[in-house]
């Protein structure tokens, strides 16, 4: 996992209250949603909309929530990059 990775996993521990959540088991390549990862649903998804909004000042449009963007938190990560490097 990368400087970045990590940082993002230590404010969707926090923003989620994940204290049961041992960041030394997550790697880059974690789900984030369904089995085998974090198993986040739904409403979490939400709440990781508002905590990147909140601590990185990205928007995420209707269009842009998808798989490719949110399947693990290598790829939420870089989408998060490259939405900063574009705005």
């Amino acid at each position: 996992m990368n400087e970045y990775e990590s940082e993002l996993l230590g404010k969707l521990i926090k923003h989620l209250q994940l204290e049961e959540v041992d960041p030394s088991k997550i790697t880059g390549k974690t789900p984030l949603f369904g089995g085998d990862g974090l198993e986040f649903d739904s409403i979490d998804a939400i709440e990781i909309e508002i905590m990147i909004e909140k601590e990185y000042g990205v928007n995420i449009l209707p269009s842009e929530r998808s798989k490719s963007s949110y399947s693990n938190l290598g790829t939420l990560s870089g989408f998060i990059q490259g939405k900063l490097v574009s705005e």
